[in-house]
């Protein structure tokens, strides 16, 4: 008998002991963990996914975002502007007169000679742009007469002859004077030397 009064206290104890286990804790304190029990999953945040990079754009794609750009704020240009200057200056259908500086291969002093009397002619006429064909050496680095002719229009622009001249190699969407150019004059973007970077011509604004 007194065998099993010990066994029964020993499961009463033990049973004790595990209500004594799991019992609240006091205000203020976290409960006990118990092992396989109130486990919380913690959900770890998706990766964040880094950004494409941006594809650099090519002239011609610039020429044509910066003609978007036009068609949205302007009203759409038309896809059979006559290129031929009309004298107008609002004239949307416009486009940039040519003069070759280089045709019969002249000295540099018969090219200026033949530049000035050609702006001061197309200027008469109502024309608003020129495009002055100069070349610029066999060696690439820029021949004497394109170092002549663009010396001589930053003098002329200096006494106010002229209003502005846009060497062809910033000729394009990303210079500000051939953006404040095509703005007036929304033939410009269609010329074939717009944004090709082109060293052999210089764009005279009259």
């Amino acid at each position: 008998m007194k065998a099993k009064m010990n066994a029964r206290q020993k499961r009463e104890a033990e049973a004790e002991k595990r209500k004594a286990a799991v019992k609240p804790p006091l205000s203020g304190h976290a409960p006990a963990a118990v092992p396989g029990r109130n486990v919380v999953p913690v959900k770890t945040p998706p990766a964040r996914k880094k950004p494409d990079p941006v594809p650099e754009q090519t002239p011609e794609e610039e020429t044509m975002e910066f003609l978007e750009y036009l068609d949205r704020y302007n009203g759409p240009v038309m896809k059979d502007a006559d290129s031929r200057p009309s004298g107008k200056r609002n004239d949307t259908r416009g486009g940039i007169a040519r003069l070759n500086l280089e045709e019969g291969m002249p000295l540099v002093e018969e090219a200026l000679d033949r530049m000035n009397m050609g702006l001061q002619e197309m200027r008469a006429s109502g024309i608003r742009a020129v495009k002055l064909i100069h070349g610029y050496g066999s060696t690439g680095r820029g021949g004497k007469i394109c170092a002549g002719v663009r010396k001589e229009l930053a003098e002329m622009k200096r006494k106010n002859y002229i209003r502005e001249y846009i060497p062809g190699e910033r000729f394009g969407p990303l210079d500000a004077a051939s953006r404040k150019l095509a703005e007036q004059d929304r033939g410009i973007v269609r010329d074939p030397d717009y944004g090709r970077m082109n060293h052999g011509i210089t764009i005279v604004v009259l």
